[in-house]
């Protein structure tokens, strides 16, 4: 089986993380969402608490017919929960799977400060996405698919801003997930 998993904060799910959902599900036979409890290099941990992230996420992909999966075991790991413990978690529960780790530019750039990246680079295919503020070209030596023509460049920090200062935010998220942040009263929303 051809599994992609694509992990991050989700913090909310946006329109770009969206347009990687519709890509990954044409590509693979399965595709798991995994949102963290923690992101190891980040200062703070994210702004809306597990359960809305991934009723988010879950909101998100209601609509698509694919066999996508919102996975929660990072998000229930105590502490912070490093790639490659997922990845030997994924392993054990699909033994049988080809895994490809699907990540932004934004976090390429920074791969080479995680926990045992190079074991990540040997046990997994890497699908990355480009955004369009980011000047990046992976180095040869990794392995990976890189999509340097995908150009959605939209970023969960800079919705949360929009959201707190009360700005229109409309055109970033699928309306299921705008009500959800209302209703919820997310991010500093009124």
């Amino acid at each position: 089986m051809k599994l992609f998993f694509f992990g991050g904060s989700f913090d909310p799910p946006h329109r770009g993380h969206l347009e990687i959902i519709k890509y990954c599900c044409k590509h693979s036979d399965k595709l798991l969402l995994i949102p963290v409890a923690n992101s190891p290099l980040k200062n703070k941990p994210p702004v809306a608490e597990g359960y809305h992230r991934i009723k988010m996420l879950k909101l998100m992909i209601q609509d698509l017919d694919s066999p996508i999966e919102v996975d929660e075991w990072e998000i229930n790991q105590s502490g912070s929960c490093y790639t490659f413990e997922t990845i030997q978690y994924l392993i054990k529960k699909y033994p049988d799977s080809n895994f490809s780790m699907v990540m932004g530019a934004d976090q390429l750039m920074k791969f080479h400060r995680w926990k045992n990246y190079e074991g990540i680079m040997s046990s997994v295919q890497i699908l990355g996405f480009n955004r369009d503020s980011c000047d990046f070209t992976p180095p040869a030596e990794m392995n990976i698919t890189w999509l340097k023509d995908f150009k959605v460049d939209i970023s969960s920090s800079n919705i949360r801003k929009k959201i707190s200062m009360g700005q229109s935010y409309k055109n970033d998220l699928p309306s299921s997930i705008q009500s959800y942040i209302q209703k919820n009263n997310l991010y500093g929303c009124q």
